[in-house]
């Protein structure tokens, strides 16, 4: 049975000595990518519960090894160690995979517009960084880590099975409901609040006090894991969703339950250990402590703003009630989250790569020789790059920046990191204005596009108000816009054998686009009309309508088309002298049978053509003209393919991933060497709200549509960070450096050297200062 292990050590006014700077036997910290600083405390104190794993953490150079070393069971690790990184990277696995494909599951099985998808995307974001603060408020309160790590994960892997199950039909039949995957996303932000607090601090309890080198080498492996588990799940559930089929669509069935086994097999393992770990009871939880000190502080001055009273600081209207040493660490917490106020909109740049970046892609091409990838695998850029890109920062370019002596001290890295952010939007906006220039202009309400197809062995000749003039053989009139209504169109030729065709009415639809095939029908012209798809296709595939013009005594009416490619096959079934609705493909390069003949390896297919992502086929079969009794397989393209390659998203994942390094990572490190000892939490849940709050932002640019364009959505942000930019330097500028309290001496200076001595100002709470350098 687990180890129950009584916290003796807690003392002090309803907050426990876990995270105080006192004495304790060992504190280790280790860096995360989300910018939280994961602290624990040993020598028999229970380590803080509100740590923050969300996305993939701070790898240092020897990462590496220590992961060969730990697989080999070199070292002496506690066995229960095995168990939470094993959990870890399966519940990283989990998340990552399902949030990797979420948003086109939104757009192209909900069948949301993109605005309503971003929003609701950034709501579940929003959510997974609100529940960590009661999650750890319960598991330091009341269930303690393990049980409650056992507890939401049960919860989380609901969440999951729910996802899984809105993929199947009916869902995926066009007459989808959101009610279910609503539950779903609501329990895994649940699960998520549960487990992210922690599981580290929960790996952290599990080290005695003399094993200071172990759990370094630990929370090494232990990023590691979640590293691993982001990269390996956003390559890998896009190519389950896109490759494999199923319910005639991408089997997201299959990419979200690949996520919910991993969840499951994280509960399995983590429950399994449950006789070797180290359990602390609950001792209570100090950010609560410090949101019921301020209101207390808050109602009391209220309550006497008439009395004349005056106090230095408004915290000191909470002394009657609270240790000063508790009002006094508040006030330097306060005095470093003021600059935490700007910092959502970072947050708000920096979670679009999973929404309005991926939405982006989709319109772009991935393509590069045999290289293609897909829209929701770009977003795998961004822990690739940290893995590769921490390192180098860490180990070349701050010890140079040091050699030379040029400062570059946490605030000017964090306006750096924001900088870096506004500049990824700008250069997303400029790809956005060349998918914009590539696309069809869709038409107004009052008017629709129209376009003649011809598909009879001769020229014909078009009278009508819309188009006047002659289309060739094989060819088709260009596009054109004009007011929806009922027209009479006049069609004639001079081929043998065929007459004239009586008036045809063509109806132009408001806000849509209509191709006239026109064809010959037992020797009189013919025409049909039918309905163009003016849109880009989704997932980077392509769409194909074909239609069959040829005489029956060429080919039976059953007669079906067949694509044929390398990977793909695909009929398309119309009948004769009609035209079949798109069916989405993938683009490749394939050869065009009649079936029946497609089983006889002496036939040669009646053209090879080219499928390209993002284009629009209308393919039509009609009698060749130089010879009789043949087939001529024409390919009229109604939207232009992608043109925009997606690497060109490659420079905005780069610069912003450098961004985050300066902001997330040198935000928490900063803060925490500017906040109380005893208040890290605070810290870290002020850290997930900012988060949480950035997350709010995109949900109200997206929903209130601010401006029209997505181009133009991408500048604005730009624009609103460079504002933030300005206003956050100027804070910078006047912030004073100070020395909080439950510092040891040699913790005086900022954990990674960022702050020296020498450039603490001599604040204190309640002073005034002198503004910092």
């Amino acid at each position: 049975m687990s180890q129950e292990i009584s916290n003796s050590s807690a003392s002090g006014r309803g907050h426990p000595t876990a995270a105080d700077g006192g004495n304790v036997g060992l504190q280790a910290s280790s860096k995360n990518r989300d910018g939280v600083l994961d602290e624990v405390k040993l020598d028999g104190v229970k380590s803080t519960a509100l740590l923050d794993e969300d996305q993939p953490k701070k790898l240092s150079g020897k990462a590496w090894g220590r992961m060969g070393k730990f697989l080999s069971g070199k070292g002496e690790y506690p066995k229960s160690i095995f168990f939470i990184i094993g959990t870890e990277f399966c519940e990283r696995f989990s998340y990552y995979g399902m949030k990797a494909i979420l948003v086109l599951y939104l757009t192209n099985i909900l069948l949301l517009d993109d605005d309503l998808a971003t929003a609701l995307f950034h709501a579940f974001a929003m959510l997974c960084y609100f529940t960590p603060i009661f999650g750890a408020m319960i598991a330091d309160s009341w269930l303690g880590k393990y049980r409650t790590i056992l507890y939401v994960s049960q919860i989380y892997m609901v969440g999951n099975v729910i996802m899984c199950l809105t993929a199947l039909p009916p869902q995926t039949t066009g007459s989808p409901e959101l009610i279910g995957p609503l539950f779903g996303l609501f329990f895994i932000a649940l699960g998520t609040g549960g487990i992210k607090p922690c599981v580290s601090a929960f790996g952290g309890d599990q080290f005695s006090a003399d094993q200071e080198e172990h759990i370094a080498k630990f929370f090494s492996v232990f990023y590691f894991s979640i590293n691993a588990g982001s990269v390996i799940s956003t390559f890998l559930t896009p190519i389950l969703r896109h490759d494999a089929q199923c319910f005639g669509n991408d089997c997201y069935a299959l990419a979200f339950g690949v996520p919910a086994l991993l969840m499951f097999v994280a509960v399995f393992i983590f429950f399994s250990g449950r006789y070797f770990y180290k359990v602390f009871p609950p001792s209570g939880n100090v950010v609560w402590e410090v949101v019921k000190a301020t209101f207390y502080a808050l109602k009391n001055r209220f309550q006497h703003r008439h009395s004349g009273l005056r106090k230095d600081h408004w915290m000191d209207w909470a002394d009657d009630k609270y240790d000063s040493k508790l009002i006094t660490d508040i006030k330097d917490l306060y005095h470093v989250l003021k600059m935490f106020l700007p910092l959502p909109i970072f947050w708000s740049l920096f979670d679009q790569q999973g929404s309005r970046w991926t939405l982006q892609a989709e319109h772009m091409d991935g393509t590069l020789g045999s290289i293609r990838i897909k829209p929701d695998q770009m977003q795998a850029f961004n822990p690739v790059l940290i893995i590769i890109l921490i390192p180098v920062t860490e180990m070349l370019l701050y010890p140079l920046l040091r050699k030379l002596k040029i400062p570059f001290r946490p605030l000017q890295r964090m306006t750096v990191g924001m900088m870096l952010g506004g500049a990824a939007f700008v250069v997303a906006g400029f790809n956005q204005l060349r998918i914009d220039a590539s696309e069809v202009a869709l038409p107004g309400q009052s008017e629709g596009i129209l376009k003649v197809i011809n598909a009879i062995p001769c020229d014909i000749s078009v009278q009508s108000e819309f188009f006047k003039g002659n289309i060739p053989f094989g060819m088709a009139s260009k596009p054109v816009t004009f007011p929806k209504g009922d027209y009479e169109a006049m069609f004639s030729t001079n081929c043998p054998g065929i007459s004239d065709s009586p008036p045809f009415t063509v109806t132009v639809r408001g806000e849509e686009g209509d191709d006239i095939i026109v064809f010959s029908q037992n020797g009189i012209l013919s025409a049909i009309q039918a309905e163009a798809h003016l849109e880009k296709p989704r997932k980077g595939q392509a769409l194909v309508s074909v239609g069959i013009f040829i005489s029956p005594s060429e080919l039976p009416d059953n007669t079906s088309v067949i694509l044929k490619g390398d990977d793909n096959q695909y009929a398309f079934d119309s009948g004769l002298y009609n035209i079949t609705d798109f069916k989405a493909i993938e683009p490749a390069s394939y050869d065009v049978y009649i079936d029946g003949d497609i089983n006889d390896p002496s036939t040669k297919p009646l053209k090879t053509v080219d499928i390209k992502t993002g284009a629009v086929y209308r393919m039509v079969l009609q009698p060749y003209n130089q010879t009789e009794g043949a087939i001529y397989v024409n390919l009229h393209i109604d939207v232009e393919p992608n043109s925009v390659s997606m690497f060109l998203q490659i420079p905005q994942y780069i610069i912003i991933t450098i961004g985050e390094i300066f902001f997330s990572i040198t935000g928490l490190e900063f803060s925490y060497s500017q906040a109380p000892a005893s208040l890290k939490s605070c810290v870290q849940a002020a850290w997930l709200l900012t988060v949480a709050f950035g997350n709010l932002i995109v949900i109200i640019v997206a929903e209130v549509k601010f401006v029209e364009s997505q181009a133009m959505e991408f500048f604005l942000f730009a624009g609103l960070m460079g504002v933030i930019v300005i206003i956050f330097a100027i804070m910078a500028y006047f912030y004073v450096y100070i020395t909080p309290s439950g510092h040891d001496e040699d913790q005086r200076e900022d954990m990674s050297g960022l702050v020296g001595k020498e450039d603490l100002g001599g604040y204190q709470a309640g002073d005034s200062g002198e503004p910092g350098k």
